[in-house]
């Protein structure tokens, strides 16, 4: 799961159907897929995506604009 995010956070194309996975890994409150995607495009994906990448022990590598050039595992 952990690899599949890296590829995503790298890529900068997110999979709807990665995090409705990860929300049921973590023994979310039963919802359709369709009704995780309303509720998925109304959060922060930012605010989700550093999160994440905190959960994971992940590193970021940005820019001088801020912008993500890389993610990858601490070891």
């Amino acid at each position: 799961m952990i690899d599949r995010y890296i590829e995503m956070r790298n890529s900068g194309k997110y999979n709807l159907e990665w995090f409705y996975e990860y929300y049921n890994s973590k023994d979310g409150k039963e919802i359709d897929i369709s009704k995780f995607n309303m509720v998925f495009n109304m959060v922060n994906l930012n605010q989700i995506l550093e999160d994440l990448d905190k959960e994971f022990n992940l590193t970021q590598v940005l820019d001088h604009k801020g912008k993500l050039i890389k993610v990858y595992k601490n070891e």
